[in-house]
């Protein structure tokens, strides 16, 4: 059995591998998410499935890997990412043509109503008929969009990018930034905290791409949703973890909401009412570290 219907054996959705390190891929199970990996090293490869799995599973060669096998497999390589570049950049040609044909936010929105947030910081956002829409950016460039319905569903833009991709809450008078997984919660953030950026990194998992992306300095904390329910189920805690991922890599501290019924500081500061604003401002600020390495890109 080659190494790639091993690991489609397994639950991975692949169309073709790559050598030399771990890679994250989605799975039958989670096609979604980017629940599996794999690391193929030739005459050896290691395939999880991490809702499934507990163990690493290990391939071996039935034939030592030659050097003509490694030739054809780096020929597909290269020929699969000419194809998947080539759409990416159809899908962002594509993406940005949308966006530059949505109309602007006005007044309200009825999943901002829902979270209890004002228009305050989002002068930056479009409609999609009743979709919220958030631009993602990428070294200054538009690389995605994420659209949220009136019930607070939240879908990307087919094909394109989302690693390192972000969006910025920035004022000009800020003396601290904030790193946040979602959009409500950023904006809840920002709302609370009227001397910070505040950077909206979409998901967990994108935390640190962005953390490396923008070389932050200054005072700095990473705002982390607390994932309790799923610490519970699976003995860890995506957003604490990540978070922490994200702080180590930037040199900061790490904020998160405790004793709340809620996930995130958008919970917690509908959760704690009129006393909100203040205690959030207090808890998030005790997370904050002074971080002195030169920005070498601009947040934004």
């Amino acid at each position: 059995m080659m190494f790639i219907d091993f690991c489609r054996a397994h639950g991975l959705i692949l169309d073709y591998v790559t050598e030399g390190r771990w890679i994250r891929t989605k799975t039958v199970n989670h096609p979604c998410k980017r629940n599996g990996a794999y690391k193929f090293l030739g005459d050896i490869g290691f395939v999880q499935e991490h809702s499934t799995m507990t163990e690493v599973a290990i391939w071996r060669a039935e034939k030592p890997f030659t050097a003509a096998d490694k030739a054809r497999n780096d020929a597909m390589l290269r020929a699969m990412r000419r194809q998947e570049a080539a759409k990416q950049a159809t899908a962002i040609k594509s993406m940005r043509e949308h966006w530059n044909g949505l109309k602007p936010l006005w007044g309200a929105h009825p999943y901002l109503a829902k979270k209890s947030l004002s228009m305050m910081g989002c002068n930056g956002l479009r409609v999609a008929g009743d979709l919220l829409t958030i631009p993602v950016s990428r070294d200054g460039s538009l690389i995605s969009l994420q659209t949220i319905s009136p019930e607070g569903a939240k879908k990307y833009r087919f094909g394109c990018p989302i690693k390192g991709g972000y969006y910025l809450l920035r004022r000009n008078s800020a003396v601290v930034t904030c790193l946040a997984e979602g959009f409500a919660t950023g904006l809840a953030i920002y709302q609370s905290m009227p001397q910070a950026n505040i950077v909206v990194c979409f998901d967990a998992g994108n935390m640190v791409s962005v953390a490396r992306q923008l070389m932050l300095s200054g005072m700095c904390v990473v705002c982390a949703d607390n994932d309790s329910e799923t610490a519970q189920k699976t003995g860890f805690n995506t957003g604490i973890e990540r978070g922490r991922m994200a702080a180590d890599e930037i040199g900061c501290g790490i904020a998160y909401p405790e004793g709340i019924e809620g996930t995130d500081w958008a919970d917690a500061l509908t959760e704690w009412g009129e006393a909100g604003p203040g205690r959030l401002r207090t808890e998030i600020m005790r997370g904050a570290r002074f971080v002195g390495r030169n920005l070498t890109r601009a947040a934004g």
